[in-house]
């Protein structure tokens, strides 16, 4: 009879193997995007487009897609586009970078605001966050409740990117276990134990929609309703198990995620979080208690992904670190508030103002925080960041991290 570990490592082997021929089958019959392809493709909103002074664009796997500003498409639209392939090349960090892109294509909307409950929820809840706050608030607010980022202006949001904060205003796994913390807590006493993990599991489902389903979100998801499901059944599982289990899932539905550099960052991230957060906590013991934690959290975080965001950005501001303990004290704080008065909103907005208003404070020494900082900017760069050295960095950091562990 196998023993547990065994039993455990022959669950792994075979899923491992049925992902591994997924991706094969998958990449092997995946009909490549090539300049001068005429194509037609369907597309649903399920994320406002981007927008600049000249148009709105969106992607579609590694293909850009770019409309006029008008006529505006909203949250569950659905468009048939039909349009030629081109290359485009553009300029940044790293020098010149060409990508595939299709200007202007004919439109057809085959349905316009598919999911019309959902697209006016985030409208009625933004309009509470504009007009109960001044517009640099109120668009930090949305982005860090709802991962919206139409509301936010070009200069600020630069400042955040510089500062290492971008990652607030972008819908992510900690908003998922903050709404889950919330509704089980609300409700559970109210009703029965088995029920308020039931609406809670609905709960986190309705969030990740309102947010557009980012990988983040989506992993997050899926991580936390295994958790609260092992508690429906009484058993307890591992945050390691989970995260590794929610990504095999996620690559066996959508196998083209694994050159996502979201689903990268957020997979290495909270694997960095999950492996050394502890190890962090301990040898960085002269920091106070009131920030060690958000330091060894933000600190495990940066080891996982660094080399992805590295590759995803050319450079990162090394003192980030630090400013992340400034601000994400005030994180939890604002995205509670902004929950519930968001709900409030819905029934009536003047019920949210006075959360709105408590909140408000919180945005200001934000956005105040990140407009002092944004002027420090020390960067790491590495123009040519291989898979070899990826390798290599994540062994080095596993043996010194782990060999410290071992003799805590």
């Amino acid at each position: 009879m196998l023993k547990r570990n065994e039993t455990l490592l022959l669950i792994a082997s075979v899923l491992i193997l049925l992902l591994t021929v997924r991706l094969v089958f998958f990449f092997a019959s995946k009909s490549e995007f090539e300049v001068g392809d005429r194509v037609e493709i369907e597309h649903t909103f399920l994320k406002l487009p981007y927008k600049n002074f000249f148009q709105q664009y969106f992607y579609v796997e590694n293909v850009l897609v770019s409309l006029p500003l008008y006529p505006e498409y909203g949250y569950g639209d659905k468009l048939r586009l039909k349009g030629t392939v081109e290359t485009v090349t553009s300029s940044n960090e790293n020098g010149l970078t060409k990508r595939l892109v299709i200007r202007n294509p004919e439109v057809k909307i085959v349905e316009s605001g598919g999911l019309a409950v959902v697209k006016f929820i985030r409208q009625k809840v933004l309009l509470a966050y504009e007009s109960a706050l001044p517009p640099r608030e109120a668009g930090l607010m949305a982005g860090i409740v709802l991962g919206a980022q139409d509301g936010i202006n070009p200069e600020f949001k630069e400042n955040l990117k510089r500062t290492g904060m971008l990652h607030v205003v972008v819908a992510s796994g900690s908003n998922v276990v903050l709404v889950a913390g919330i509704i089980f807590g609300l409700i559970n006493g109210v009703v029965k134990k088995k029920y308020a993990i039931i609406f809670t599991v609905i709960g986190i489902f309705f969030y990740a929609l309102l947010t557009g389903f980012d990988p983040p979100i989506v992993r997050a998801s899926i991580m936390a309703t295994f958790a609260f499901v092992a508690m429906l059944f009484g058993r307890q599982r591992t945050a390691l198990m989970s995260l590794f289990f929610s990504g095999w899932l996620m690559l066996l539905v959508a196998p083209n995620l694994i050159s996502d550099i979201g689903f990268q960052l957020s997979f290495s991230a909270t694997l960095g979080i999950i492996l050394f957060q502890k190890v962090v906590s301990v040898v960085f013991k002269i920091i106070p208690n009131l920030v060690k934690e958000d330091f060894a959290t933000t600190f495990s975080a940066q080891i996982g992904a660094l080399p992805f965001l590295l590759i995803a950005f050319g450079q990162v501001n090394l003192l980030s670190i630090f400013i992340n303990v400034l601000l994400l004290w005030t994180v939890p704080i604002i995205m509670i508030l902004g929950l519930i008065s968001g709900v409030l909103s819905l029934v009536a907005p003047i019920l949210s103002l006075p959360l709105l208003l408590l909140a408000y404070p919180f945005l200001l020494i934000f956005s105040k925080v990140v407009e002092l900082t944004s002027i420090f900017y020390v960067p790491l760069s590495l123009t040519s960041f291989t898979l070899p050295i990826v390798i290599l960095y994540y062994l080095v950091i596993v043996y010194f991290l782990l060999r410290k562990r071992s003799k805590t």
